[in-house]
């Protein structure tokens, strides 16, 4: 706890409390819209960026609130999870729980080294940025360590990557939903609710096969 990645760890901790505490206080002071933003910072956990923004955006929450809430759900996985994973790399690598649970993230960013590591913090931000690549804030945030970045740097490319995803999917759900807005609401929300079993299913799929590769 005392290095820096403690200090990052105890941030990133703080956040995520801070947040639940906020959930918590609409919710017992029964602020309207409470359960819609709980319903998305769910959904962004569990099926990433793309699928909470759309939700967001069928629930009716305002585009800049969709904006804030998913970025704030990525930097608090971020600083969460890159501490933990760059700590467990350091000094638990040929442990078990590290071999079974977190080299297929190394892994992930390592096949993206040769492609973009030559353009450092702008190889990062775009990693994390390009939308339909789906990569993702922690992948990318263990791509800056694994190229050598400072952690304020990697913590700041990555942060910023997925900001500017999060607007892009923002602003390119909005176009799809006003074409389709003859479509009732009901219809929208089935959807999003299929796509996230989907990404779910298809995720411990991926992860059901690595875990027995290894």
């Amino acid at each position: 706890m005392r290095s820096k990645y403690g200090r990052i760890f105890v941030l990133g901790c703080l956040l995520l409390i801070a947040g639940i505490s906020v959930i918590g206080l609409l919710a017992y002071r029964d602020y309207p819209g409470w359960q819609d933003v709980f319903s998305m910072s769910v959904a962004h956990m569990v099926a990433g960026k793309g699928v909470s923004v759309v939700q967001g955006l069928a629930l009716g929450l305002h585009p800049v609130v969709i904006l804030m809430l998913a970025t704030y759900s990525d930097i608090v996985l971020m600083l969460i999870s890159y501490p933990l994973l760059i700590f467990t790399y350091l000094h638990f690598f040929e442990s078990r729980l590290f071999q079974k649970h977190m080299q297929p993230v190394f892994d992930s960013a390592r096949k993206r080294i040769d492609r973009i590591g030559r353009f450092k913090i702008v190889g990062v931000f775009m990693f994390v940025w390009l939308p339909l690549w789906m990569t993702g804030i922690m992948v990318g945030s263990i791509l800056g360590f694994l190229l050598g970045l400072r952690t304020w740097v990697t913590l700041s490319a990555a942060g910023l990557g997925t900001f500017t995803s999060i607007l892009c999917w923002l602003l390119f759900s909005q176009q799809i939903l006003t074409a389709v807005a003859w479509v009732d609401d009901r219809w929208v929300a089935a959807v999003v609710a299929v796509l996230i079993v989907c990404v779910f299913v298809w995720r411990w799929i991926r992860n059901h096969r690595i875990r027995k590769k290894a």
